[in-house]
C-alpha cells in the first residue's frame, strides 16, 4: 500500500498537523512518499529521520504571500499569485502522470496534487481569505476561486469544529462557498502527544513563521524583553538554519535558545510549558487548544489570515494578542494570561484522526474483483490478454482470474492452463471448462467467483485491461457507489489503434453505449446482481444486453471513461466497420426467439 502527502512549506504548521496523520498511515504499513521543501521537508525528516517507510522529494513550493510593505506589497501579491496558479499547474501535471502508483493522495496547503483517477483528499482551514487592506471588495472572487480549486478533492478537511460560534477559525474555515462541496469538519490536529510532565518552564517561545523579513528585530527584542522576566524561559526559533552566534549575548542560565525543535525534544517542551509565546498560526492554535495552554498570540504582519485569527481568537478572550508592528511590554501581555478564557474543545486529536479515517475509508477501499474470460479457439489471443491481466497493478489479494474455455478445438485450454499452473504471481488464477457457448461460459465463471468478489469484470478473450485498468475501475465505483450501480460499460479503444478510422468508429461506439446503456467487449457488474440475474444459455450473442437490461431492475447503469481498455478490431477488419455495426443494431432489434434461432459466426 502506497500513500503521498503533499506537504506545504509557507510555515512548519502544514509539517506538524500532518506529521500526526502520516505516522498514522506508516504504522497502518504504507509506504509514504512525502513532497515539501524548505524547512518543512527539513522537520519532518527530523521527526522520521531513517523511517524505512518514507520516500522524500523536494518540489519547489508556492511563493510567500502578503510580502513587502506599501505599494511595493501589492506589486508582489499579484506576481506571487501569477507564480501560485502556475506552480499548481505545474506540480498537478508532474504528479499527475504517476498518480495511479498511489492507493491515494492526501495534500496540506498543495493544490495541485490531486488526481482523476486516485482518491485526492486535501486538509485547510482557510476556506475564506481574508483579503488585504483596498481588496475586500474582490474578496468573493478569491473565496469562489479557492473553492474551485478545493472541489477538485474528493473530500475536504478542515480542521475545525462545526458549530457556527463554538469554533477556532470563524469566517476563514466556515464559509457558504463550500456548501456544495463533500466536506468535514474534523476537529483540531496536534502534533503533540499529551505526557506527564512537570510544568518547569515558564515561558515557551516558539517564533516560528515563514516570512523571514519580520522575523529577525522582532525576536531580538522579545529575548531582550524576557530577560527582565522571571522564570525560566526557552526560545524555539523554527528555523534549522539560522546563524546562532547573533543570539549568544542572551544565552542566560534560565533563557535556552533553540534555532529548531524536532522529535521527543519538541514534545518534551511543549508539554512542560506552563504559557506559550508564539505566531498566530493555526496550527499552533490547534496545538494551544489541546493541552488547554495560556498563550501569547502575535500575528506577522501583512499576514491576514493571522491577523483575523488573533482579533478573532482576542475578542473572545480565548488567548491575549499583541500586534507586532506596535511595541509592547511583553511583562504586562503575559500577566494578562492569567485571566484568559480557555476554548473547551468538543474532541481532541485522538478522535480527529479516527473521523478523517472514517472519511477517507469508503474512498481507499478496495473491491474484490472477478475478472471473467470465457474463451473459445482463442490461442492467437489469449496469451496476449493473460499476460495483460497478470500485470495489472491491483492488490493480488482483491482480485481473481477465472478462464472458461468452452468447446475449444485448438490449444485454448492448453494455454491456459500453462498460466493457471504458473508460480511466479500472487494471483489467483483459476480455469474451468463449460459446454459450448459464451453464455454457458459466463454462467459457469460466476459459479465459481469467490465468496468475496464483489465486482465481477466479463472480459472477452481478445480485450486487454491496461495497467491500471483496475485502480481505475475501484476508483470510479468507489466515488459513485453510493448512487446505486449496479452494471456498467467502460470506454474501449481499438486494437491496433494507429488507425484514426478505427478510432474514430471506436468513439461512436462509446457514445452509443453510453446513451444507449449496452456495451462490446467489457461488462462490470455487482457480484450478488450478476449470480442473481445470470445469462440465458439459449442465447449465443447480444447475451450482454439482455444481462444488462435485467441487471438495470436493481440498480443504475454506468460508464467509466477510462483509457485501459482495448480490443481487437479483427471482426470490423474481416466484415468491414459500417456492415459490423448495421448488423449489431439488427441483433439488438431481433425478437428473443429468433435470436434463440442464431448460432455466434466466429471470427478468427
Amino acid at each position: 500500500m502506497r500513500a503521498l502527502f503533499a506537504v506545504s512549506s509557507l510555515g512548519l504548521g502544514h509539517a506538524t498537523r500532518s506529521l500526526v496523520l502520516i505516522q498514522t498511515f506508516l504504522q497502518r504499513d504504507y509506504q509514504v512518499t512525502i513532497v515539501s521543501t524548505g524547512n518543512a521537508l527539513a522537520f519532518l525528516r527530523l521527526e522520521l529521520a531513517d523511517h524505512p517507510a518514507v520516500d522524500w522529494q523536494d518540489m519547489a513550493d508556492y511563493p510567500p504571500l502578503e510580502r513587502g510593505t506599501g505599494w511595493r506589497f501589492y506589486v508582489y501579491l499579484l506576481f506571487d499569485l501569477l507564480k501560485t496558479w502556475q506552480r499548481i499547474r505545474l506540480e498537478h501535471r508532474s504528479f499527475d502522470a504517476g498518480a495511479a502508483e498511489y492507493d491515494f493522495v492526501f495534500s496540506d496547503g498543495r493544490y495541485g496534487f490531486y488526481s482523476r483517477w486516485t482518491p485526492s483528499f486535501i486538509l485547510s482551514h482557510q476556506i475564506a481569505f481574508i483579503p488585504p487592506k483596498g481588496l475586500h471588495e474582490i474578496g468573493w472572487l478569491s473565496d469562489h476561486l479557492n473553492a474551485v480549486a478545493l472541489k477538485k478533492f474528493d473530500r475536504i478537511f478542515i480542521p475545525d469544529y462545526p458549530g457556527p460560534s463554538r469554533n477556532l477559525a470563524g469566517n476563514l474555515s466556515h464559509s457558504p462557498v463550500l456548501n456544495q462541496a463533500q466536506h468535514d469538519y474534523i476537529g483540531i490536529l496536534s502534533a503533540y502527544p499529551r505526557l506527564t510532565r512537570p510544568q518547569d518552564i515558564d515561558y515557551l517561545f516558539v517564533i516560528s513563521g515563514y516570512l523571514q523579513e519580520h522575523k529577525g528585530a522582532f525576536v531580538r527584542d522579545l529575548l531582550a524583553q524576557a530577560e527582565g522576566i522571571p522564570g525560566k524561559k526557552v526560545f524555539v526559533l523554527g528555523d534549522p538554519k539560522v546563524d546562532m552566534s547573533q543570539y549568544q549575548a542572551f544565552q542566560r542560565d534560565n533563557l535556552t535558545i533553540y534555532p529548531l525543535a524536532s522529535g521527543d525534544l519538541r514534545v518534551d517542551l511543549f508539554n512542560r510549558a506552563r504559557c506559550v509565546i508564539s505566531r498566530a498560526g493555526y496550527t499552533t492554535v490547534m496545538d494551544l487548544v489541546e493541552h488547554d495552554k495560556q498563550a501569547l498570540l502575535i500575528p506577522t504582519p501583512n499576514q491576514t489570515e493571522q491577523e483575523y485569527l488573533a482579533y478573532y481568537l482576542g475578542s473572545l478572550k480565548y488567548f491575549v494578542t499583541r500586534d507586532q508592528s506596535t511595541q509592547f511590554d511583553l511583562a504586562a501581555a503575559l500577566t494578562e494570561c492569567q485571566s484568559q478564557q480557555a476554548f473547551v474543545p468538543p474532541w481532541r486529536t485522538e478522535d480527529s484522526v479516527s473521523r478523517i479515517l472514517d472519511a477517507m475509508s469508503g474512498l481507499i477501499y478496495k473491491n474484490f474483483f472477478s475478472i471473467i474470460v470465457p474463451a473459445h479457439n482463442e490461442e492467437g489471443e489469449l496469451a496476449r490478454t493473460l499476460d495483460a491481466l497478470l500485470a495489472l497493478r491491483y492488490p493480488a489479494n482483491r482480485m481473481e482470474i477465472i478462464i472458461v474455455e468452452n468447446g475449444s478445438t485448438d490449444a485454448t485450454l492448453s494455454i491456459a492452463q500453462r498460466y493457471e499452473s504458473r508460480v511466479d504471481t500472487l494471483i489467483s488464477i483459476h480455469v474451468i471448462q463449460s459446454e459450448l457457448g459464451v453464455s454457458r461460459a459466463k454462467n459457469a465463471g460466476l459459479a465459481l467467483a469467490s465468496a468475496e468478489s464483489e465486482w465481477v469484470v466479463f472480459c472477452d478473450a481478445d480485450t486487454y485491461l491496461g495497467p491500471e485498468a483496475l485502480h481505475q475501475f475501484n476508483t470510479w465505483i468507489n466515488r459513485h457507489g453510493t448512487d446505486g450501480l449496479s452494471v456498467g460499460t467502460t470506454q474501449v479503444r481499438p486494437q491496433p489503434a494507429h488507425r484514426l478510422y478505427a478510432r474514430l468508429w471506436f468513439g461512436i461506439y462509446d457514445v452509443i453505449h453510453r446513451v444507449t446503456h449496452s456495451s462490446y467487449a467489457i461488462q462490470l457488474a455487482r457480484t450478488p446482481i450478476a449470480r442473481g440475474v445470470g445469462f440465458h444459455v439459449d442465447l449465443n450473442f447480444a447475451e450482454d444486453l439482455i444481462f444488462t437490461r435485467e441487471c438495470r431492475r436493481y440498480g443504475r447503469f454506468f460508464f467509466v471513461p477510462t483509457n485501459q481498455v482495448a480490443t481487437s478490431t479483427r471482426r470490423f477488419e474481416a466484415r468491414g466497420y459500417l456492415r459490423q455495426s448495421l448488423r449489431w443494431v439488427m441483433e439488438a432489434l431481433m425478437p428473443r426467439r429468433m435470436k434463440r434461432q442464431r448460432g455466434y459466426d466466429v471470427i478468427r
